[in-house]
């Protein structure tokens, strides 16, 4: 073999190794995609979604006061008699609701964060994938988190 004949396989089989890498990344870019998709999961693992749900479900539920022991009639009697004259007291929301509402907050700001990353990964090896494909060095440019519009596909 000639070192002309050496230097172009180094270069076919370098353009197969780009290739390889690009489809790695959108295949890896992909996958990431569908496990932070909660349908995802439901179609995995039904049983064990079913389980989940039902135990927060369990959770959401207020529990029951216990009463020590049951009033007389006379006693509810005095009880209404007395508190006829103050305004019934609202309920408030269980701290319950207010943390279940924190973490699905959390998740969600997670998820898309996840997915905010994952896109900017899979843009910079696309590009480093064409740059190189091109022959030419590949170009880091400066990217501001302001100047780019974070957008998530449906």
């Amino acid at each position: 073999m000639t070192p002309d004949d050496e230097a172009e396989v180094i270069r076919k089989r370098m353009a197969e190794l780009r290739t390889e890498l690009t489809s790695s990344a959108q295949e890896v870019s992909r996958g990431a995609k569908a496990m932070t998709s909660p349908g995802y999961y439901v179609r995995k693992f039904p049983w064990a979604t079913l389980a989940v749900a039902a135990g927060v479900g369990f959770m959401l539920i207020p529990k029951k006061k216990k009463q020590g022991s049951t009033p007389d009639m006379q006693a509810l009697a005095e009880l209404i008699k007395n508190n006829s004259s103050r305004s019934p007291v609202q309920a408030e929301e269980s701290p319950g609701m207010v943390k279940t509402l924190a973490v699905m907050g959390l998740t969600w700001a997670a998820k898309a964060g996840m997915n905010y990353v994952l896109e900017q990964l899979t843009t910079v090896a696309t590009k480093a994938a064409a740059a190189q494909t091109n022959g030419a060095p590949p170009v880091e440019e400066p990217s501001s988190a302001a100047e780019e519009s974070y957008h998530v596909e449906p």
